[in-house]
């Protein structure tokens, strides 16, 4: 909306994207005539592609990353739909954290699948209430976001992540999670990634270059056991498809193999530590009494608690009216909850955008209390 500081939009800055880096692997691919993105591909994604990028996570993640244990995806939002039509069906129960990815819940509801939440708490998905809805409820699926979760920012530290793969074993769900922030924490020590877990045989663990590199890429891809990825690759639309993206797979991969990658995100990550650092301060100078906040370890995300009596959907036409968006809390929960929270992203915007867009959604929250 021309004139607002769109707090709400969650993608990284047009600005900040590798259009220098893209055009080298463009212009790499059209000098050596590589032609191996043209035909149909393999049902689970081009082999180079996840070669490199199974080097590039073992780098990354910390452990290792085997390259037949990964399937190419259109993105991050395809392998959830993927994940849903493989390994649910219509009715079928599948757990969410309280609040979650907001578009993750319709993808949910084109599967037919009865949604409930879990609450989380700073530290992610609380083990407590999962091991008592579970006493109530049996699962298919269980979605995570476990680091820099949207829209909280919090990441669930390794001990819950490891009992949550216990309880899975033991109840017999899958973990379907959504990892696509592992790649961008700010603080240090990073909690392994549940992709650690896939040889448990209940882990699919989903990333994308659309955090890493760039989204218009559609470029993704689940780690599981070959159990699993087989089930995934069994799918008519791989089959008939010759899987997903092969020629801009062709692209990526010498990014990976000669560290642009790398290099790109180490870069990023600085731009957005900065900017975490701006929304911060911004929020501290602002912020009317009782707001509450936690920075966030990972991702693109801040999470404001208003007092209860607050309805944050009621105000968002005022805030739109005086220059600056958000997404109100509601849109994020299972039952309408979460009234008075709202979520704003620092990835879309740079540091005086940042700072005036905070200024003005304090000042209209304080108009209006």
């Amino acid at each position: 909306m021309p004139g607002v500081v769109d707090l709400g939009v969650g993608q990284p800055q047009d600005a900040i994207l590798p259009a220098d880096l893209m055009a080298r692997a463009m212009t790499t691919a059209a000098a050596t005539r590589q032609l191996r993105g043209l035909p149909y591909g393999a049902e689970r994604g081009d082999s180079y592609l996840r070669s490199t990028l199974a080097d590039f996570l073992t780098e990354r993640y910390g452990l290792a990353v085997d390259g037949e244990r990964l399937l190419v995806s259109n993105g991050n939002s395809h392998a959830i739909d993927l994940c849903c039509a493989a390994l649910t069906e219509p009715g079928d129960v599948i757990f969410v954290e309280e609040p979650t990815y907001f578009l993750a819940l319709g993808i949910f509801a084109d599967h037919g699948l009865r949604v409930i939440g879990i609450p989380v708490d700073d530290d992610g998905l609380r083990i407590d209430a999962l091991e008592a809805k579970l006493e109530e409820h049996v699962p298919r699926l269980l979605y995570t976001i476990p680091t820099g979760h949207n829209p909280t920012g919090g990441s669930m530290p390794t001990e819950r992540r490891r009992r949550l793969v216990e309880l899975a074993r033991e109840h017999g769900f899958l973990v379907l999670a959504d990892e696509v922030y592992q790649l961008l924490h700010y603080t240090a020590p990073v909690p392994e990634p549940l992709a650690a877990h896939i040889e448990s045989g209940v882990v699919l663990s989903l990333g994308t270059f659309s955090k890493i590199l760039a989204p218009g890429l559609r470029l993704g891809w689940i780690q599981a056991s070959e159990e699993l990825l087989g089930r995934l690759a069994g799918r008519g639309q791989l089959i008939s498809g010759g899987g997903f993206n092969p020629f801009t797979s062709v692209l990526v991969a010498p990014l990976l193999e000669d560290g642009g990658v790398a290099e790109y995100v180490d870069e990023v990550r600085g731009i957005l530590r900065g900017r975490i650092d701006a929304m911060d301060d911004a929020l501290q100078e602002h912020l009317p009494p009782g707001v509450t906040y936690r920075r966030p370890d990972a991702g693109y995300f801040f999470w404001l608690r208003f007092p209860d009596a607050v309805d944050t959907t009621a105000i968002l036409p005022a805030a739109l009216a005086n220059g600056v968006g958000f997404q109100p809390g509601p849109v994020f929960s299972t039952d309408g909850g979460q009234t008075n929270c709202l979520r704003v992203s620092f990835a879309y915007y740079s540091d005086p955008d940042i700072r005036q867009g905070i200024d003005i959604l304090c000042r209209t929250f304080t108009h209006v209390q």
